[in-house]
């Protein structure tokens, strides 16, 4: 009896970037076949099947090729036996199976335990125009912008390169940056509850199009003051949902893999690896100061409650 165990990744959309000496957040986790040639049977788990699209990238990290290993010990000598039925064997591959996307019409909202996998489920039907708005295939480059003076690399990652539903854009940018999709989700509705034209911090001096509000999108990106927070966002962090999630979670990045060390001048306990330490510091601007830790507990909270379950959402 032969058993043949086959690793593959299960590739997210666009590969999270690694900290160097930093490890990574919770990765979506790892398919596995295993095929048994005496039962001919294969099992495998993956990732389900997206209608989403994302086209090439600047960047492309190297992909390494998994390999297959069998090790067969010598045929040991039996008595002859009479002629039996032996299962088909199941021939191994270099991939796991992967079943071919099928369109799928979603005639009424889908059950909770169904959300993520029924396609296509958006909460949001006013975000569609920005959903569908590929910043990067339209020409919009992030120039200039803060990710720029900490690591150009991550600038010339942000490419909002991606479009889909509400939830499945959320999802690609987590996977992207290497965050946990359930956090995300949180945060998008404390900042915006999933509304990609939410306007905040209003008052100010701004672009035409905001009326005097700052900060725009599902994640809020202060981008649109006059000089901006966020410079050489605008207009695409209101224009497109991908790129308002791609350069947010950039950002958190940045902050993730100690990378913002600006922040130890105001708390020197600022290091890397404190995801919920960065989650605050996008609302406060600083380090686990009293706005941050008001802000973690209130993402937490929502987080607990998952209201994008709700039927009500």
């Amino acid at each position: 009896m032969f058993f043949v165990a086959i690793l593959a990744c299960a590739g997210c959309t666009a590969a999270a970037p690694q900290p160097a000496s930093q490890s990574a957040p919770t990765a979506p986790a790892a398919a596995v076949t295993v095929i048994d040639p005496v039962a001919g049977s294969a099992e495998a788990s993956g990732s389900p099947s997206s209608s989403a699209t994302a086209t090439s990238e600047p960047t492309n990290p190297a992909t390494l090729a998994p390999t297959s290993r069998a090790t067969a010990a010598p045929p040991a000598t039996v008595a002859p036996q009479p002629s039996t039925p032996r299962p088909a064997t199941a021939t191994p591959t270099s991939q796991p199976a992967t079943a071919t996307p099928q369109a799928t019409v979603q005639t009424q909202t889908p059950a909770p335990s169904q959300r993520y996998t029924t396609l296509p489920w958006e909460p949001r039907p006013e975000n569609t125009t920005a959903n569908q708005n590929n910043a990067w295939t339209n020409g919009f480059r992030l120039r200039a912008s803060y990710i720029g003076t900490i690591f150009p690399a991550y600038e010339l990652r942000v490419t909002g390169n991606f479009t889909g539903t509400t939830d499945q854009i959320i999802r690609w940018a987590a996977c992207k940056w290497g965050f946990d999709e359930e956090d995300v989700r949180a945060q998008a509705v404390a900042e915006s509850t999933w509304r990609q034209s939410h306007l905040g911090d209003c008052g100010l001096t701004t672009q035409p199009e905001t009326n005097g509000c700052a900060s725009v999108g599902l994640m809020q990106i202060k981008g649109a003051n006059i000089p901006a927070t966020h410079p050489g966002t605008w207009p695409a962090a209101l224009t497109s949902t991908a790129f308002n999630l791609d350069y947010t979670l950039a950002v958190r990045r940045l902050c993730y893999e100690g990378k913002e060390t600006w922040m130890r001048k105001f708390n020197p306990t600022y290091a890397a690896g404190d995801v919920w330490g960065c989650i605050g510091r996008w609302f406060s601007g600083n380090w686990r100061d009293a706005a941050a830790e008001t802000y973690i507990a209130q993402v937490k909270a929502t987080l607990n409650a998952r209201p994008w379950l709700s039927a009500s959402f």
